[in-house]
C-alpha cells in the first residue's frame, strides 16, 4: 500500500522504526520498517577475531569503513547489530572493559538510531515522500529536498495544553491533587475539565487527546511537571495504564531521574528530561532552545536542514544540531562516528603557542559618543571562511597534502587539498540557504510571508553563529582545536586587510571587534562606504554589507575603570532612525521589567537626538525618567511582578556557602516542596525583611515588601550603563537620590570626546 505524506515523527521499538506520516488528506497513519542499529568496533584484527568468538557476538561481521574522517584507506571493523541504543551503550562498556579500555576502539556507539535511519536511508523530518508498505518493510521515495527554500509543509492541530492543580503549599508539587486541565488554540481557551474526581479528570483528559488528535502541543513546564505530574498521579491512582496521550499505544513514562545539571561554555545548566508524546509532537517552551527564539517555522527549518527527530531538535543545544549535519555527511563518506573523541592539539613550543592563540581582530573602541560613524559587516565571516578555506579538524594539518599551497597565515599550518572537511560540507547548506532566505524576504511583498523567511533564516544564523566556536569544543566530533586557530588566523588577515583598505581611502577606524568595525570620515556619503564595501568585497572574495551610518553613537566603558573600552557594549542611532543595542540592561534576559522600562524610557528620550550636542542637551531630560521610577519604588506603587529578577543556579541550593539572593530564594522553593538544581533559572523578589532577603514570586503574600532601595541601586547602574562615557557613574547618579527627592550635585567629569555643554551644568529636579 502506497501512503504520500510528511515525515512527522519517527522512534525505535521492539526492533523496528515507527514513522508517523501526516497524509495529505489530514490524516495520520503508522508505519513500520524493521531497523537494529549497528556499532562497529576497531582493533588489530587477532584481537577482533577474538572478539567475534565471544558469546553473544556470533552474528558479528567485518566490514570496511574509514575509521577517521582525513583517512584515504579503509580499515577493516567488526559491525555488531544490538536491539536498541541502550543496548549498544552496554555493550560497547562490556567490551571497553573485556579489551582493559585500550585494544579496542568504539564507533557509531551513541548515535540515536532515529538519527542515523534518517541519514541511512536518505530522509528529513517533515520530507515530503511517498511510502509503500511491502513484505519487507518500508520502501521510500523523497519527492523533497532540504536545499529547497519554498518547501510546503503540512496543516498542523497545534493546540497549548495545561493543567491546575489543587495546591497543599504555595507552590505545586507532585503531592497535589489535580484540580483542572485546558486546551488553548490562538491563546483562546477551546476546552477545560474541572469537574468529577481525578480519576475521571484524567481519563478525560486521554479521551480530549483523542478527540482534538493534535499534532502539536505545546507546553510551559511539559517536560519538567505537567507530564511527569499526570503520570505519578496516575500511577498513584493505578490507571497509568490507561494514560495514553500519544497516537502510539504506550502509556506515558514515570521518570525517577528528572533532568540534570552540566557544564557548558563556562557556565552551569540544566536539561530536563524529554516528555515524549510518541506519534505527536510535544514542544515545552521552556526546555526549548530554537522555537522559544525563532517559532515552529525555525523549529522546522532546523529539523529538516540538520537532520533532526522535530522533538530532539526543540530541546537540543545548537552545537547538538549542528552536529547532526556533520554525523550525515560522515555516515555518506562511510566515515565511522567516534564514540569517545582523542584528536589532541598539536604540540607547539612557547613561541607557537604566543603567534596561534591570539583570538579573532580587535580595535578597542574610543570611549564616548561620535557622530556620523558608519558599520561595516562581515555576513558569517568565520563560517565563511572555514568553508571557503576548507578548515576542518581532518584538514588542517593533515597528513595527505604536507606540500599544500593552502596555508594558514601566520602559522603556516597546511590545509588539505585533496578533498573538502566534514565541516565545510556541512557549513555549505546553512550558508546558502540563509543568503538566499534573506533575498527572499528582502522580495517579499506579504508581511506572512516574510516573517515565515525571517524565522527560518534567524535559526540558521543561530548555527552559524555557534559553528566557530563548537570547531575548538573538546567533544565535537570532527573539531579540532588547530582548525580553530587556523579560522581565527584568517579573520584577523580579513579584518586588517579591511581596515588597509578603508584607511586609504581616507576613513579612520573608530571601533573593530572579530567581523564587523566602525568607521568615520568627515562629510562622507552614503555612496562612498557602499563604494569601499565593494573594493572590499572584490579585493578579499568575502560577503560584506553596509549597515549604515549613526547619527550619534556611544561606546561604552567598563563599569570597573572608565579608561578601558568595552568591546562589545554600546547604543546608537541610524540616520534612518533605527536604534541599536548591545550588552546593556535591556538585552540582558535576566533584567527585572522596572529597570527595563527606566533603560528603555532614557533611551527614548536621548535616541531624539540628531547629533551629540543634542544629546547631550537631553540627558537631563532622560534624568527625569530616572526620578520618576525612583519616585514610584519609593512609594510602593510598583507592582511585584516588574521587580522579578531571574539568575541561574551555578550549584545546588545546600552548596552556597554565601547568603546570595538566587541560593536564599532557592532555599524557599526546596522549603516548600519544590525541586531546585544546578543550573536552573530561579526567579526572586528583593524584600525589605533582613531575614529573608530575597523571596521567589511563588511564596510572596500580600504582606510582601519590597526594599525599594536596593531596586534604586539597580536603576542607577542601569542609567550608569548608558551615561558613564559622559561622566555619570552608579555612585554619582545614586548620591542625586539620598533623600526622598532628586539631589543638585557637581556636574560629573565628562570622560567623552567633547566637553558637557553648560546648558545641563545644572538641572531641575
Amino acid at each position: 500500500m502506497k501512503h504520500e505524506g510528511w515525515i512527522l515523527d519517527l522512534y525505535h521499538k521492539a526492533g523496528q522504526m515507527v514513522i508517523w506520516l501526516k497524509k495529505t488528506d489530514g490524516s495520520c497513519v503508522r508505519l513500520t520498517d524493521p531497523w537494529k542499529p549497528k556499532i562497529h568496533v576497531g582493533g588489530s584484527y587477532r584481537d577482533l577475531l577474538d572478539l567475534a568468538c565471544r558469546p553473544g557476538l556470533e552474528d558479528a561481521i567485518f566490514v570496511e569503513r574509514y575509521e577517521k574522517a582525513g583517512d584515504r584507506e579503509r580499515s577493516r571493523v567488526l559491525e555488531v547489530e544490538v536491539d536498541g541504543d541502550r543496548e549498544a551503550v552496554g555493550l560497547a562498556r562490556k567490551l571497553e572493559q573485556f579489551g582493559r579500555y585500550s585494544k579496542f576502539r568504539f564507533y557509531d556507539i551513541d548515535v540515536p538510531s532515529p538519527q542515523m535511519y534518517l541519514y541511512r536511508r536518505g530522509l528529513f523530518p517533515l520530507a515530503f515522500v511517498e511510502a509503500e508498505e511491502t513484505g519487507r518493510g518500508v520502501s521510500w521515495t523523497l519527492k523533497d529536498s532540504r536545499e529547497s527554500i519554498d518547501y510546503q509543509l503540512p496543516s498542523l492541530r497545534e493546540v497549548g495544553f495545561e493543567i491546575r492543580t489543587e495546591k497543599i503549599r504555595k507552590i505545586r508539587s507532585f503531592d497535589d491533587k489535580l484540580a483542572s486541565f485546558h486546551f488553548t488554540r490562538n491563546e483562546k481557551e477551546i476546552l477545560a475539565l474541572d469537574s468529577g474526581d481525578e480519576i475521571d479528570k484524567i481519563l478525560g483528559l486521554v479521551e480530549a487527546f483523542r478527540v482534538e488528535d493534535p499534532d502539536v502541543i505545546m507546553t510551559h513546564g511539559g517536560d519538567s511537571f505537567i507530564f511527569p505530574y499526570l503520570a505519578r498521579r496516575a500511577q498513584e491512582l493505578g490507571i497509568l495504564d490507561q494514560l495514553i496521550l500519544g497516537r502510539d499505544i504506550s502509556p506515558l513514562r514515570v521518570y525517577e531521574v528528572q533532568g540534570h545539571s552540566y557544564f557548558s561554555y563556562g557556565k552551569i545548566l540544566y536539561r530536563e528530561t524529554a516528555a515524549r508524546l510518541l506519534g505527536r509532537l510535544h514542544v515545552d517552551q521552556r526546555n526549548a532552545y530554537v522555537s522559544a527564539d525563532c517559532g515552529l517555522e525555525g523549529l522546522f527549518e532546523v529539523s529538516r536542514t540538520c537532520i533532526m527527530p522535530i522533538q530532539r531538535a526543540s530541546r537540543a543545544t545548537i552545537g547538538t544540531n549542528m552536529t547532526s549535519l556533520q554525523l550525515y555527511h560522515a555516515v555518506k563518506r562511510d566515515v565511522l562516528i567516534p564514540w569517545n573523541k582523542n584528536q589532541p592539539e598539536e604540540l607547539k613550543n612557547s613561541g607557537e603557542l604566543v603567534t596561534a592563540d591570539r583570538g579573532g581582530f580587535i580595535y578597542q573602541p574610543e570611549i564616548g559618543i561620535h557622530d556620523h560613524v558608519g558599520e561595516l559587516d562581515f555576513a558569517s565571516l568565520y563560517p565563511t571562511l572555514m568553508t571557503k578555506m576548507n578548515l576542518s579538524g581532518e584538514t588542517v594539518n593533515c597528513t595527505c597534502c604536507p606540500d599544500s599551497e593552502n596555508r594558514v597565515p601566520e602559522l603556516e599550518f597546511n590545509i588539505c587539498e585533496r578533498s573538502a572537511g566534514i565541516v565545510p560540507l556541512s557549513l555549505k547548506i546553512l550558508l546558502d540557504k540563509r543568503a538566499r532566505y534573506k533575498a527572499a524576504k528582502k522580495a517579499a511583498v506579504d508581511e506572512e510571508l516574510k516573517t515565515r523567511y525571517d524565522q527560518r533564516q534567524a535559526a540558521l544564523k543561530w548555527i552559524l553563529v555557534c559553528s566557530f566556536g563548537y570547531l575548538g569544543f573538546k567533544n565535537a566530533r570532527f573539531g579540532k582545536i588547530d582548525a580553530h586557530i587556523a579560522t581565527c588566523a584568517f579573520s584577523r588577515k580579513a579584518l586588517r586587510e579591511a581596515a588597509a583598505l578603508a584607511e586609504a581611502r581616507g576613513f579612520t577606524l573608530v571601533h573593530g571587534i572579530v567581523d564587523s568595525f566602525w568607521l568615520r570620515k568627515q562629510e562622507a556619503t552614503r555612496g562612498e562606504y557602499e563604494d569601499l564595501c565593494r573594493v572590499i568585497r572584490d579585493k578579499l572574495r568575502l560577503p560584506i554589507s553596509f549597515e549604515g551610518v549613526y547619527r550619534w553613537i556611544v561606546f561604552l566603558s567598563s563599569k570597573t575603570d572608565s579608561k578601558v573600552g568595552v568591546l562589545n557594549r554600546y547604543y546608537g542611532i541610524f540616520e534612518d532612525g533605527k536604534p541599536k543595542v548591545r550588552g546593556i540592561d535591556v538585552r540582558r534576559h535576566d533584567t527585572p521589567e522596572i529597570v527595563r522600562q527606566c533603560q528603555t524610557e532614557m533611551l527614548d528620550i536621548l535616541t531624539k537626538a540628531r547629533d551629540s550636542n543634542e544629546f547631550r542637551l537631553l540627558i537631563p531630560s532622560a534624568l527625569k525618567v530616572l526620578e520618576r521610577f525612583v519616585d514610584s519604588l519609593r512609594d510602593g506603587s510598583v507592582p511585584l511582578e516588574d521587580l522579578v529578577i531571574v539568575r541561574n543556579l551555578s550549584k545546588n541550593p545546600d552548596e552556597y556557602t554565601h547568603q546570595v539572593p538566587q541560593a536564599i530564594a532557592a532555599r524557599h522553593l526546596v522549603a516548600q516542596g519544590g525541586s531546585v538544581h544546578a543550573g536552573q533559572q530561579v526567579s526572586y523578589i528583593l524584600t525589605s525583611d533582613r531575614t529573608r532577603t530575597a523571596l521567589p514570586p511563588e511564596v510572596v503574600g500580600e504582606d510582601t515588601v519590597y526594599d525599594s532601595e536596593r531596586y534604586v541601586d539597580l536603576l542607577c547602574s542601569s542609567a550608569a550603563n548608558l551615561l558613564l562615557p559622559l561622566g555619570y557613574d552608579a555612585k554619582y547618579l545614586r548620591s542625586m537620590f539620598k533623600g526622598s527627592q532628586m539631589k543638585h550635585a557637581p556636574v560629573p567629569q565628562d570622560h567623552s570626546i567633547a566637553a558637557t555643554p553648560p546648558e545641563i551644568a545644572h538641572f531641575q529636579p
